[in-house]
């Protein structure tokens, strides 16, 4: 009697745990994965870093916590060997990568809190990983975003935060899990608001941006640098495969005991999407940075150093360059693209190089051609390879090399 009664009470344990375990399954959902990659880079020019080689582990875990709410984690792990050292860089990096919650209350409106991926309106002021909160509403026929974000957790070169001396400085230490000052990036708290016209009529659209960026780093003999910017971005659909944009920034930086500057950044472009057998893009666009001019104009105080080049990679202060690209996918897992590109300097103080001539008033930087191949035969594996060449023009000395390099990268996902 005894056995029959406890096999009855597990029977029904094991059918409560099976319900239980049901119900779980359909209220929450996990997924989770692996991606795995290895790039490889040779770039032989006077000081370049020669052969690279980068091997890296991301994992990532996501999970469905009810309706309107999402949670992902992610962290890469990766090791480096070369770049100048001929010997494997220890320790391996780690980094926290994307981490957020994601809350949907409603269709119009979201909320994302953790590390995320954030950009201003035209792509020229702060772009990357940042820490913080977002929101965005829906109001009518806009968008209204805002987002409060802290940057001196992220790993340094992952942020490219360079906006002073002291920046610099850091960001070049070589990494010691002893020592924060070598790992993190420079201390910022950033204050976006946005808002966004997508139809502000039939074929146009406009992006308004207002952006605060407030320097909490102590660099002893170098004070800190705040930053306001104000941003505007405007799309004309010509016609429905071109289009035509312009974007405009005004920004004033402040330093302790000095005054305040003005500086400015613009960028104008058009994308021409061809139809036809083979389906292809070309995209044209001018990029222009204010150097220094006198006490209240300085060189454009961008806070993310985004690269304007691929093989010649300068960043936009006191920098102008114009592109013209052409991509194309002559089938489903193949594509290629080539980038021309040209650069001025705005002034001849801000940009610096080791093979500049310190003589020259030439603002004429040099041009570059860099081109990509894709291959994706399958949707988790993805192999790439690129190469490009930069000919040094009239402001560098007159023996300057050629520069350039090729690159590989291989991708798998898990």
């Amino acid at each position: 009697m005894r056995g029959i009664v406890r096999q009855g009470i597990v029977k029904r344990g094991l059918l409560f745990i099976f319900l239980a375990l049901g119900i779980g399954a359909s209220v929450v959902a996990a997924d989770f994965g692996l991606v795995l990659g290895t790039a490889g880079e040779y770039a032989p020019y006077t000081g370049g870093d020669g052969f690279g080689f980068t091997g890296s582990s991301l994992p990532w875990f996501s999970m469905a916590l009810g309706e309107n709410t999402n949670l992902y984690l992610s962290g890469k792990l990766s090791f480096e060997y070369g770049y100048g050292t001929d010997t494997w860089a220890w320790p391996p990096l780690f980094e926290l990568e994307r981490t957020e919650l994601n809350f949907r209350p409603v269709q119009t409106m979201y909320l994302v809190l953790g590390r995320q991926w954030f950009k201003d309106s035209g792509g020229m002021i702060a772009s990357g990983l940042f820490d913080g909160l977002y929101g965005s509403f829906g109001l009518g026929l806009a968008r209204l975003s805002l987002g409060a974000f802290y940057t001196g957790l992220i790993y340094k070169k992952t942020a490219e935060i360079l906006m002073t001396r002291g920046d610099l400085e850091y960001y070049y230490k070589a990494l010691d899990y002893g020592d924060p000052a070598s790992y993190f990036a420079s201390r910022r708290i950033i204050a976006s608001v946005a808002g966004e016209f997508p139809d502000l009529s039939s074929r146009t659209s406009l992006m308004l941006n207002a952006l605060a960026q407030f320097d909490l780093n102590d660099y002893g003999g170098d004070p800190p640098l705040h930053s306001q910017y104000l941003e505007a971005r405007f799309d004309f659909e010509a016609a429905d495969s071109l289009r035509f944009f312009t974007t405009g920034v005004g920004c004033v930086t402040e330093s302790e005991g000095q005054p305040a500057k003005f500086n400015f950044a613009a960028a104008f472009g058009a994308d021409w999407e061809i139809f036809g057998r083979l389906p292809d893009m070309v995209s044209a666009e001018l990029r222009w940075g204010s150097g220094a001019v006198n006490d209240s104009i300085g060189p454009f105080k961008p806070v993310s150093g985004i690269a304007q080049g691929s093989v010649f990679a300068p960043t936009l202060p006191g920098l102008m360059n114009a592109r013209v690209s052409y991509t194309a996918r002559p089938w489903r897992e193949f594509s290629f693209s080539t980038v021309a590109a040209l650069f001025w300097r705005t002034d001849i103080e801000t940009f610096t190089d080791i093979e500049l001539d310190g003589a020259s008033k030439d603002r004429f930087l040099g041009w570059e051609l860099y081109g990509q191949l894709i291959w994706a035969p399958q949707s988790a594996l993805r192999f790439s390879a690129g190469g490009g060449a930069f000919f040094p023009g009239g402001a560098f000395v007159e023996n300057a090399e050629t520069r350039w390099k090729i690159n590989t990268g291989l991708t798998l996902s898990l």
